[in-house]
């Protein structure tokens, strides 16, 4: 399950499949437009990447597979949101934000 606040965003440890609708304001995206996602621990090591290409109406869908949601353990990381354009950075979009991972009840 996810909890969004603002950019902050958490997860229940385990969790995977359920999309997080991301909407990007202040740009629009076009079909050669790609967000990278970036997830850092607490020591600003990268632990995981995503990136979204055809991307409808400003909206990059989150979800986890399986995998990724295992190698995730309970803990504070941050996340950044990059935008590309025909694979050229243009500008970060979110700097960096809060990810929560909950251990399970």
């Amino acid at each position: 399950m996810w909890i969004v606040k603002g950019y902050d965003l958490q997860m229940t440890a385990g969790d995977y499949g359920v999309q997080l609708p991301m909407r990007i304001r202040g740009v629009t995206l076009g079909g050669s437009d790609t967000i990278l996602f970036t997830l850092k621990n607490a020591h600003y090591v990268t632990v995981l990447t995503k990136t979204f290409t055809n991307i409808q109406d400003n909206t990059a869908n989150l979800a986890l597979t399986s995998a990724e949601s295992e190698s995730l353990t309970a803990g504070n990381y941050i996340y950044t949101l990059d935008w590309y354009q025909s694979g050229q950075f243009m500008c970060n979009l979110i700097d960096e934000a809060s990810f929560k991972v909950v251990a399970k009840a």
